[in-house]
């Protein structure tokens, strides 16, 4: 444990100079904490920043939402979508927008990475429609942005990434075990300190952290499992690139918790696959 402490802070010392979040990012969040926040102050506080303010509005109005060209304004998307669902459009263009779509690695395929990631997302959402659960918006973007840590060691210590890609290759493994190889740390501890240091949710940070062994994610061990399976059922798919060739383990105590066998599953991936075709716009309109 000291041994990867260490090594978090040593990679970490060289993050230091990682842009942080919109200031509006937090005024956000701290808004939605009151239960007695209006549409009107929300929206007030996001267009105090015009660049988040048109990306927002391009989002909401794309055909993932269904809404397109008749969204005007921040507060009417509220209105219309829901205070989760626009502060997590919010989180999701910030935090693009500070680490950008391409990385500096040539050897890691970025695209391939996102698209990955987004069918993540899109299959966490159709998991948690399927089960019930009201944390759909919150599946699809805990599945966008599990991955984080991997974005950041690309974007931050480019060196050290190529050292993971290299050593992934040699011995066909998970990225995640080549980071440890390399990194003595994954992206999961890397993506959870970032997210620390960024006051995202704690929902979406225990995403981060846990989404390969959900079952310590504690109270957020539903989204976080989630996640786990929306992960790999993505790279069974083939649908763009985790980083690697590999399938991770499932988690047998996420799958008999969620008795999983009992789901009709050529119409689970017949949904899945219409998601992220759907999904794949928002990744575009960002």
């Amino acid at each position: 444990m000291e041994d990867t402490l260490k090594h978090l802070k040593d990679i970490t010392n060289k993050l230091s100079d990682l842009p942080t979040l919109p200031t509006v990012v937090s005024q956000i969040t701290q808004l939605m904490q009151n239960p007695r926040t209006s549409a009107a102050e929300v929206g007030e506080a996001i267009t105090t920043d015009q660049s988040l303010t048109s990306k927002t509005l391009k989002l909401v109005n794309s055909a993932f939402y269904g809404f397109p060209g008749r969204i005007k304004t921040i507060t009417h998307a509220i209105v219309i979508l829901g205070f989760t669902t626009v502060k997590n459009i919010v989180l999701t263009a910030s935090i693009l927008n500070v680490i950008g779509k391409t990385g500096k690695s040539k050897e890691f395929d970025q695209e391939a990475f996102w698209l990955h990631s987004v069918s993540t997302g899109a299959i966490a959402k159709v998991l948690a429609e399927l089960y019930k659960h009201k944390i759909s918006e919150e599946a699809f973007i805990g599945g966008l942005l599990h991955d984080l840590g991997k974005v950041i060691i690309n974007h931050c210590v480019v060196d050290l990434f190529e050292e993971v890609l290299i050593y992934r290759d040699k011995h066909n493994c998970l990225l995640k075990d080549a980071e440890k190889g390399v990194l003595k740390v994954t992206h999961q501890e890397i993506g959870s300190w970032v997210a620390e240091r960024w006051k995202l949710p704690s929902n979406l940070t225990a995403v981060i952290q846990y989404h390969h062994n959900p079952e310590l994610a504690g109270d957020y061990k539903e989204i976080t499992g989630l996640v786990h399976l929306a992960d790999i059922f993505a790279r069974a798919l083939g649908s763009g690139s985790g980083g690697d060739n590999s399938i991770p383990i499932v988690s047998e105590t996420i799958w008999n918790d969620m008795n999983f066998n009992s789901i009709d599953l050529p119409k689970f991936l017949e949904r899945a696959e219409d998601e992220i075709t759907k999904a794949s716009i928002f990744l575009q309109a960002i």
